[in-house]
């Protein structure tokens, strides 16, 4: 199984947005659709789960860091 953090998963979902034009053949397409579907769905549960890709999850995360940085 594959596992990415949230930041990679974000720079996913912006490759597929970006490939998606270069698709020519159907079944191309047919993956293309497959593989941003499961992207979504999993940014969508981690935003439900913990808040990712809100602005209240960069703003913990901010603080968080500024924290361990000794600030």
């Amino acid at each position: 199984m594959l596992e990415f953090d949230d930041m990679e998963l974000l720079q996913l979902q912006f490759c597929m947005s970006q490939t998606k034009k270069m698709m020519a053949h159907p079944s191309e397409h047919m993956r293309h659709a497959s593989i941003t579907k499961k992207v979504e769905e999993e940014m969508d549960r981690r935003k439900e789960e913990t808040g990712a890709y809100t602005a209240e999850k960069v703003l913990r995360d901010l603080e968080r860091q500024i924290k361990e940085l000794g600030g």
